[in-house]
């Protein structure tokens, strides 16, 4: 079965790819190929490392003397269910039974879903042992919260920013 990044344009990972991308086919041309929402990776709850690069491996200070690395920095993970799947909501974990699955371990196996109603995006907890944040604010399990776009969301110790496209062509832009 194809994955959802297939089903949204070339495959892409972390968003430098996304940048050239966007600089060979200019805003309006990305925006036709990309046309789904994002989220993209910040890094990890407490200070990341200000000598790591962009994208990759990024040291993390957790803030009681531990370290941590991820290769999920940059990441970005395209809003979308992958081809032949069931319909419904688009669901978030770190399992690969998720429509969007993030190998960290602070996220729980099905952690939340977004779901598309009419035109809107909404970000539903499903019980996470660690939480959805929005924004600094936790999300109350099976209660649906709006996006608009541009919000951060922590899922464990995960920082990652919703994006609709016009907000990830500014993000890239700024990169």
């Amino acid at each position: 079965m194809p994955s959802a990044a297939a089903a949204y344009g070339p495959m892409l990972t972390y968003a430098n790819d996304y940048k050239e991308e966007l600089q060979r086919l200019g805003p309006a041309g990305f925006q036709r190929v990309f046309f789904q929402p994002v989220l993209v990776t910040l890094g990890m709850a407490g200070e990341i490392n200000p000598t790591a690069s962009s994208e990759g491996t990024s040291v993390v200070n957790l803030n009681d003397g531990t370290f941590a690395c991820t290769r999920l920095t940059g990441r970005v993970f395209p809003v979308v269910k992958p081809r032949n799947s069931m319909r419904g909501p688009i669901s978030v974990g770190r399992t690969s039974e998720n429509d969007i699955a993030i190998p960290e371990y602070s996220v729980s196996k099905r952690h939340c879903i977004i779901a598309r109603i009419d035109s809107e995006y909404r970000l539903t907890d499903m019980g996470s042992t660690n939480g959805t944040i929005v924004d600094g604010l936790p999300l109350l399990p099976q209660k649906p919260r709006r996006l608009k776009g541009g919000e951060t969301i922590s899922l464990g110790r995960l920082m990652l920013v919703f994006y609709f496209p016009d907000g990830f062509v500014r993000h890239l832009q700024a990169l």
